[in-house]
């Protein structure tokens, strides 16, 4: 389908699913967890490996949300937004039982970011899930 025919709220999935590209960025924590010598708790490696690999394949996903079809394509939003939603679940359950110390980042600051990037993955699960959405994809 064109761009003249996407749904609006396939442009809203794209653009929340796009803000999630910061988690990337969770690769340059890694140095500092306990076990290379850092102040980060250990259980900390989980989230922040699952971060690393959803923020580089982040372009793809959106390439494919933009120009791909079939039932196939409409499947892996589906996955990587759930797979999204429970690392960002599984990084509220690690800061409350793990904290990271305040010099790497304020509970204020971890909590505000995991609960906000949480609810638009959220969102964004239950979006797919539109007729609109899916009639788009999946023809």
């Amino acid at each position: 389908m064109s761009k003249k025919n996407r749904p609006s709220t396939v442009n809203f999935i794209v653009a929340s699913s796009a803000l999630t590209i910061t988690r990337a960025q969770a690769i340059l924590f890694l140095p500092t967890l306990q076990m290379f010598r850092g102040a980060s708790p250990d259980p900390w490696l989980g989230p922040w490996v699952t971060d690393s690999i959803l923020g580089v394949i982040l372009p793809i996903v959106i390439y494919f949300m933009l120009k791909g079809s079939g039932i196939k394509t409409w499947t892996l939003f589906i996955i990587y937004s759930v797979i999204g939603a429970f690392d960002y679940a599984n990084g509220l359950v690690t800061q409350w039982l793990h904290p990271l110390p305040e010099e790497i980042a304020g509970a204020a600051l971890v909590y505000g970011a995991l609960i906000a990037s949480f609810t638009f993955q959220l969102l964004v699960v239950i979006l797919l899930f539109r007729k609109d959405v899916m009639r788009f994809y999946i023809k």
